[in-house]
């Protein structure tokens, strides 16, 4: 075999490589280590491992603050959070008691810090453009394995919306004979890919506010107990307040139509605390289930604006940490009947790694210069090869 890194790569059968995934609710970084089989349409998975490395709350604390930080820390953190994507990767391949020189490939998606995509930029000027920290330099030379970062970058520099990226991955592991299936995935951000039989009939864009807005009250309804609404049991202690949420609805990116993609810069943190300071005479509880209701009704509406229009769906199958929150998988649930709305986990795949998973996909492809985005979900002008390489 040629000592090429890259060269070695085109000229296997089976590929082992890690992905690595850190949402914008900035719960940790999840690793996933994944055999893969198999060319294109037709590759198949084997999940061998997987983990997740919390973030401190300092660390949290530190990320978040990225969103106003001045030039000297954003470059001082790009490096910082490398150092955290090379500590995961290299837990999870420890973990599996493989050797990292075994390891074909790294796929990190990084840090969001930034999103301003050309639906955003078209109503409030500027450059169309995306962020992502986490430096894939010191992750290749961390691990001594060949790195792939900056998916999005791509698809934005064609005018595309650099999101969402997974269809390809989830069209490619997920798709069921005859079968129309939606993907909704609740992190930071909520986003769905509604996939059956053909490539071309996936759809695929971010739906609404997903956890951030959530966790950010979830401190004041628990009392400084929880940082997040653990299995919705703070926000079913509360009433949703019907007259905050019909205001909520009223977001005019629920109205947009797709491609389209958000971020922390609309439905993070800052403006979850400035709503509750708004409406500080009303109980932390109600106004936690009001964002809960405030997500499901948004994810459930998007379904009814841009989805079953082109066709019914048979089930919805959630992943993210969405999942786990059971308030808001009953207001789904109702909300969406007749709908079948279960966990991805009973799917049979961890809906933790689903992402992760993608992104270890995603490297491969860039590798074999396979174009895995998809004009047609982020309404760039073709598609393209993601992704910038690393060697270490």
């Amino acid at each position: 075999m040629s000592t090429n890194p890259l060269a070695r790569l085109h000229q296997k059968k089976e590929w082992l490589t890690v992905g690595l995934m850190s949402g914008t609710s900035l719960d940790g970084i999840d690793a996933a280590l994944v055999k893969w089989q198999g060319q294109g349409a037709d590759c198949k998975a084997h999940l061998i491992e997987f983990c997740t490395l919390p973030f401190k709350k300092a660390e949290r604390a530190q990320i978040a603050a990225l969103l106003h930080a001045d030039t000297e820390t954003l470059c001082q953190r790009n490096f910082w959070l490398g150092e955290c994507f090379a500590k995961a990767a290299l837990t999870v391949i420890e973990r599996a008691k493989v050797a990292a020189g075994d390891v074909d490939l790294i796929g990190s998606h990084g840090q969001t810090v930034w999103h301003a995509p050309p639906s955003v930029v078209r109503t409030k000027g500027g450059t169309a453009s995306t962020l992502q920290l986490g430096e894939p330099a010191v992750i290749a030379a961390r691990t001594g394995i060949v790195t792939v970062a900056d998916f999005r970058c791509a698809d934005v520099a064609l005018g595309g919306e650099g999101a969402p990226l997974v269809p390809y991955a989830d069209w490619v592991l997920y798709r069921q004979p005859n079968r129309r299936v939606a993907l909704q995935n609740i992190g930071g951000i909520a986003n769905v890919t509604v996939i059956s039989n053909d490539l071309e009939q996936v759809i695929a864009f971010d739906n609404g506010p997903g956890n951030m807005m959530i966790d950010a009250l979830a401190p004041l309804a628990s009392d400084g107990a929880d940082a997040i609404d653990r299995e919705g049991r703070y926000s079913a202690r509360g009433a949703v307040q019907d007259d905050l949420l019909e205001q909520l609805l009223r977001d005019d990116f629920l109205a947009l139509a797709p491609p389209k993609s958000t971020g922390r810069e609309r439905y993070g943190e800052p403006q979850a605390q400035t709503w509750a300071a708004a409406h500080r005479d009303r109980k932390p509880c109600d106004l936690l289930a009001t964002l809960v209701a405030f997500s499901a009704c948004a994810i459930a509406d998007s379904y009814r604006r841009f989805v079953l229009g082109r066709g019914s769906i048979d089930e919805m199958l959630v992943c993210g940490g969405g999942a786990h929150n059971q308030t808001l998988m009953q207001e789904l649930a109702h909300e969406l009947s007749p709908i079948p709305v279960r966990p991805f986990a009973e799917s049979g795949v961890s809906a933790d790694a689903k992402e992760a998973v993608a992104f270890s996909l995603l490297a491969l492809a860039t590798v074999r210069g396979d174009r895995a985005s998809l004009p047609s979900v982020t309404g760039a002008s073709r598609a393209a090869v993601l992704g910038k390489i690393c060697l270490p």
